[in-house]
């Protein structure tokens, strides 16, 4: 699996490679309808994940935060031909809460470049040179 990326498998494994820190994530399932969600490493870092029919949410209260690396991040139980699996509506979140520019390929696959993007622009806060604003492109 590629640096920086998240895949879910036809099973409903969420396996992550991430060289920053994850500290909430939340993504809608189209195709398919979540029962529920269990273990992972977001469960054994103290998260709160929960799986609505058709979205799941992953956070910490206490500002716990799932370190660098790679394993599985929750595991999805799914109604339905996990084969049309497709995520939409992604959120993911580094440390502080500050959100992490990412994207969905593929339909299951999230790419990001764990980098700060506060307003959605695709750039790193670190490279954008007006953040919060919209350019003449929008």
């Amino acid at each position: 699996m590629d640096a920086n990326s998240v895949h879910v498998t036809s099973d409903g494994m969420v396996l992550y490679n991430t060289d920053s820190a994850i500290a909430g994530f939340q993504f809608d399932v189209d195709g398919v309808t979540l029962l529920g969600s269990s273990g992972g490493d977001a469960i054994a870092n103290g998260f709160t994940v929960s799986a609505s029919a058709s979205t799941v949410l992953g956070f910490s209260f206490t500002g716990s935060v799932i370190t660098a690396g790679s394993g599985t991040l929750v595991n999805l139980e799914v109604e339905g031909d996990a084969s049309a699996f497709c995520m939409s509506n992604l959120v993911v979140s580094g440390t502080g809460g500050v959100s992490l520019s990412a994207l969905v390929d593929n339909c299951n696959t999230i790419i990001y470049s764990g980098c700060a993007d506060e307003d959605g622009d695709g750039i790193c806060d670190d490279e954008d040179d007006c953040i919060g604003q919209v350019d003449d492109c929008g």
